[in-house]
C-alpha cells in the first residue's frame, strides 16, 4: 500500500513473523498527517505468494529494495517490528543510500540457542503438519506476543496471525531465515550502518527481550536504546500511543 507522496519523509512499516500489513492499522493513521506511509505484505504472508522463495533474509530484503524504488520514495526510513527489524538491518547494509534512518522494534540481530530450538521445533512441526499445524502454533505465540494479558487483543492479533499465512511454505520460508541468524549473524556488520537508529524493546517481551535489542544499540554507532516498560513483544499493539509518539518523533526530529 503506497501513500501519495505528499511529505518530505517516507516511512516503510515492515511487519513481523505470521503477520501481515495490517498489523500497523493503529499506525498508519497516526503517522500519515507527517510522513508519507508504505505497508506491504511480506513474501509468503498475507496477499504475497512465497514464490520461488531461498530462506534468506537477504531475499526479503531484496524484495523491499524493488517495493521502494516503485513506489519512487527516495531514501525511506524503515520502520521494522521483530523478523520486519531484521529486514531492516539487512536491508540498510545492503542498499545504504536508500535508507533515512531505522526505527527497529521488538527485533534481533543474531538467534541464540533458545531461538534454534524454537525455530527448529516450529519449522519441524509445521513441515509435518501443515496448515492446521500452523493454526497451533499461531493461537499459542500470538498469546504469547501480548505481555498485559489483554484477551481481547490477544484473540485480535491471533487472528491476524492465522488469516496472515495461507501457504505454510510462507511460515517454514521466513522461520528458516531467522533460524538462519544462528550461523549467518548480522551483529558483526551492524557497526557499518551510520543512518539515524532508533531501538525500542519492551521489559516484558518473552521473544526478543530487552537484552536483544541492547545488543542492536551498542552495535549500531550513535543509535538510541528506549525500554517501554510493562509491554511485551507487540507493544506496538499494547502501548500504542508510547510506541506511535516515540517513532514519530525520532523521524522527524532526524
Amino acid at each position: 500500500m503506497f501513500d501519495n507522496l505528499i511529505h518530505p519523509k517516507t516511512a516503510v512499516l515492515i511487519h513481523g513473523l505470521c503477520d501481515d500489513r495490517s498489523v500497523w492499522d493503529r499506525q498508519v493513521p497516526a503517522f500519515r498527517d507527517s510522513m508519507n506511509v508504505i505497508t506491504y505484505d511480506i513474501r509468503g504472508f498475507g496477499a504475497s505468494p512465497v514464490g520461488a522463495a531461498n530462506g534468506t533474509v537477504d531475499q526479503m530484503a531484496d524484495d523491499l529494495a524493488q517495493i521502494v524504488s516503485a513506489a519512487g520514495a527516495g531514501p525511506v526510513w524503515l520502520v521494522g517490528f521483530s523478523m520486519g527489524g531484521v529486514i531492516s538491518q539487512r536491508f540498510a547494509l545492503d542498499f545504504p543510500d536508500m535508507v533515512a534512518g531505522l526505527v527497529l522494534v521488538a527485533s534481533s540481530c543474531v538467534v541464540g540457542r533458545p531461538g534454534v530450538e524454537y525455530f527448529e521445533s516450529r519449522i519441524a512441526q509445521v513441515e509435518k503438519g501443515g496448515l492446521d499445524v500452523f493454526r497451533s502454533i499461531a493461537m499459542e505465540d500470538g498469546r504469547g506476543c501480548i505481555g498485559n494479558g489483554d484477551e481481547a487483543l490477544i484473540s485480535e492479533y491471533q487472528n491476524i496471525r492465522i488469516n496472515a499465512v495461507r501457504d505454510p511454505e510462507g511460515y517454514l520460508n521466513a522461520g528458516r531465515a531467522m533460524l538462519r541468524l544462528s550461523t549467518e549473524p548480522i551483529i558483526q556488520d551492524l557497526g557499518k550502518i551510520n543512518k539515524p537508529t532508533l531501538v525500542i524493546a519492551g521489559d516484558k517481551d518473552i521473544y526478543c527481550p530487552p537484552k536483544a535489542s541492547q545488543m542492536i544499540a551498542d552495535a549500531i554507532p550513535g543509535s538510541e536504546l528506549e525500554i517501554i516498560s510493562g509491554a511485551g513483544h507487540c507493544m506496538h499493539w499494547e502501548e500504542t500511543e508510547t510506541t506511535n509518539n516515540l517513532v514519530s518523533r525520532f523521524i522527524l526530529d532526524h
